[in-house]
């Protein structure tokens, strides 16, 4: 006779697919069922999926990593947001200069250790953390070129995230850059064909359609460029009406994604550009941050008609703001749990999804 008292897996994975991940990692100590439902990639893929067709704003609202002495986890949509300590498990002492996050993907979250080559894939939902492989030199000590991280993605195709590097020479801006490509499932690099692309450092890096999106020097000038992960393919994106193709006036910018579309955001004021149709010209649409607030700058997109603000009132001081354009609300935030100086680094969405595909796992040091 069957247990009345226990429900069918397939009604236990339809409520707890519902549930926060913050919920999710606790309930993991149920029982060894839920445990290894809930560590499943089948489940982990079930609770995204459902997130992103849902479009429930708290489940698609972004969290924040900010530096300071440390890296950190920050939930602004809590009025007094507490900051989670992330601690990579590397001998690197980690100071500001030298702890860089590149971008996320589905939760994943790529970070470069700089002066070195080690790189992190980590997932600060689940604390979960993997340190990649070592990319194999390949190229003459004669010829010296600059490591740019480009980013991690999600191939749809082979049901993959992987991790794009391009070595760009430093200067002058000759010859070809190294293209190679990280694969989870293989936990391999391989080195696909060069490039004439070379990356601006510091424009952001964001998965958009398939593709990881970034501002690139090509031939006197500057643009948006689109690599495919799963033909592994450079294109261009058509870029906004007012540029030209001339100069460098889109380096004034740099990327970024809002409600699945790719947006271009200005560096020195707070409005951005927003591609509402993937690769059509004349989808581009400005939007004005019109908050009131003195000197903002935009720091990042958090949700639709929410952004994060960071200010200067007066005498130099520094001060981050939450804005919401569609209720026209502005509150200031004040993060417990760090040193007063710290600096935006990125953002991310909480998942399930883990950077491991078998073997041993590593935690992320740090109070819960």
């Amino acid at each position: 006779m069957s247990d009345r008292g226990t429900l069918p897996k397939e009604m236990i994975t339809h409520i707890l697919s519902r549930l926060p991940v913050e919920s999710l990692c606790r309930f993991k100590c149920v029982s060894p069922s839920w445990k290894t439902l809930i560590s499943s990639p089948y489940f982990a893929k079930t609770l995204l999926n459902r997130t992103k067709t849902l479009k429930n704003p708290d489940n698609l609202r972004k969290k924040i990593l900010i530096m300071a002495d440390n890296l950190y986890s920050v939930d602004l949509a809590h009025t007094n947001p507490t900051a989670t300590k992330l601690s990579l498990p590397t001998a690197e002492q980690q100071l500001e200069h030298q702890v860089r996050v590149v971008n996320s993907c589905d939760g994943l979250v790529l970070v470069s250790i700089r002066c070195s080559s080690e790189l992190f894939l980590l997932n600060p939902s689940t604390r979960e953390c993997k340190k990649l492989p070592v990319f194999p030199c390949v190229v003459d000590s004669a010829d010296y070129f600059d490591e740019d991280l480009y980013g991690v993605g999600y191939d749809s195709s082979t049901d993959d995230y992987k991790v794009l590097i391009i070595f760009s020479a430093s200067f002058p801006r000759t010859g070809a850059s190294i293209v190679a490509i990280y694969s989870l499932k293989t936990d391999s690099w391989r080195r696909i064909q060069d490039t004439d692309f070379y990356l601006e450092a510091y424009s952001g890096r964001v998965f958009v359609n398939g593709c990881l999106h970034g501002i690139c020097w090509r031939d006197g000038c500057n643009g948006i460029v689109a690599f495919d992960l799963s033909d592994e393919v450079v294109r261009e994106v058509p870029q906004p009406p007012w540029y030209c193709g001339i100069g460098s006036e889109i380096s004034s910018y740099w990327v970024a994604v809002l409600g699945g579309c790719l947006c271009l955001v200005d560096k020195r004021a707070p409005e951005f550009w927003k591609m509402k149709e993937y690769g059509v010209r004349e989808s581009w649409t400005e939007f004005k941050i019109r908050s009131g607030l003195f000197k903002a700058h935009l720091l990042c997109l958090l949700a639709d008609d929410e952004f994060l603000l960071r200010t200067t009132p007066g005498r130099g001081l520094k001060q981050w703001v939450v804005y919401n354009q569609q209720k026209n609300t502005a509150r200031n935030i004040m993060v417990c749990g760090i040193p007063d100086q710290f600096s935006f680094q990125g953002t991310y969405v909480e998942s399930l999804i883990s950077p491991h595909h078998g073997g041993p796992e590593e935690g992320l040091g740090g109070n819960e």
